[in-house]
């Protein structure tokens, strides 16, 4: 399923060439936004998919992507979302920044009918933009407002008398980034912020101790922050709060006749293999009434204030959505194919491991 998700978002990403701007030196706001859910069986493959991409948004008015799907099989006994009592898939991205996902599963019987199968839920929100820019040397910044993340696991047994199946839930924040520069290279970038929760089993004697431990998915790895992690003591319904952060994040600089491409991608998913065991994993809560406000903006600043036409530091207006000249389409594609294959490899790295 993961790289599923991944290539996914890089689909997503890649699209948005229908939306290329060109831009000076101004704060540009997401361009293309997208809703996804999907639910799973393994094996069996995809129960429910649904996309609701929504391109060239505007800030004024403000544009929203957004789906709630209600899985036909489990409950939402997250506490979270207390006005969907199905076990659910939520997603809202919107063109101010606003947005969150949210997952919750709890099954009590066979989560597809032989007893042996594992039932998975996906939501992700995207944010994504592509613009050429033709100005002075500049720095690009990423301003995030990452919402409080939240993975728990419904009904884990402390103890067993052997091996069994275990549950996951995940949440997760990222941004990718690719520059195609006019010589055909590329500069590519990644930010990670996230949090997984699973059980392990450890032999004490007869039985099997079943612990629950968590993973911070961080990138670069240290963050340039410290994570705050709390966890609830729970044994039997283990949950872990990551504290939401607010930061400026640093992109590549850039250059007259750079092409940009980046992707903000909010991410929870979970898996069960039911009978009285589930999973729930949030970033924000958008149907829930938690949406999180001033998700992102973006900001560009020239290098070198002094620069004739930069009027004294202030940023010139953006102009517009222009058609790029001939062959600065084709490097975008360049971009967003390494882009792509970037995650492509990501993923088969993490198959691999795993």
């Amino acid at each position: 399923m993961r790289i599923q998700q991944i290539m996914l978002a890089a689909f997503t990403a890649a699209v948005s060439v229908f939306s290329i701007q060109t831009v000076h030196a101004d704060s540009v706001i997401p361009v293309d936004l997208s809703a996804n859910v999907i639910e799973s069986i393994v094996p069996g493959g995809t129960v429910f998919h649904n996309s609701a991409p929504l391109f060239g948004a505007t800030l004024d008015p403000i544009q929203t992507s957004q789906l709630l799907y209600v899985s036909p099989v489990g409950v939402n006994a997250s506490g979270r979302s207390t006005n969907i009592s199905g076990a659910f898939a939520s997603s809202l991205a919107e063109s101010d920044g606003n947005g969150g996902v949210g997952v919750s599963q709890l099954i009590f019987g066979s989560p597809d009918g032989s007893g042996d199968g594992v039932r998975e839920l996906f939501a992700q929100s995207l944010w994504t933009h592509t613009f050429l820019y033709d100005g002075p040397p500049a720095h690009d910044l990423l301003h995030l407002n990452i919402p409080t993340l939240q993975v728990g696991l419904l009904g884990v047994p402390p103890r067993r008398t052997g091996p069994s199946a275990t549950e996951t839930a995940e949440a997760d924040a990222r941004v990718d980034e690719v520059v195609t520069h006019p010589d055909g290279s590329i500069t590519q970038g990644l930010f990670e912020f996230g949090i997984r929760e699973f059980e392990t089993q450890v032999p004490s004697g007869t039985i099997l101790l079943n612990l629950v431990d968590d993973e911070i998915l961080e990138h670069p790895n240290p963050l340039d922050f410290t994570p705050h992690l709390t966890f609830n003591g729970d044994d039997f319904n283990p949950s872990f709060t990551l504290e939401g952060v607010s930061f400026d994040l640093e992109m590549h600089d850039i250059q007259a006749g750079d092409i940009v491409s980046w992707v903000y991608t909010l991410t929870a998913e979970g898996t069960t293999h039911g009978f009285e065991r589930g999973y729930y994993a949030f970033l924000g809560d958008p149907f829930g009434g938690e949406p999180v406000s001033g998700n992102l903006s973006q900001t560009i600043t020239l290098i070198d204030a002094s620069q004739p036409g930069t009027g004294g530091g202030t940023p010139e207006p953006s102009t517009g959505a222009d058609v790029p000249e001939p062959g600065t389409g084709a490097l975008m594609l360049l971009g967003l194919a390494g882009l792509l294959m970037w995650r492509w490899r990501e993923a088969a790295s993490v198959r691999t491991e795993g």
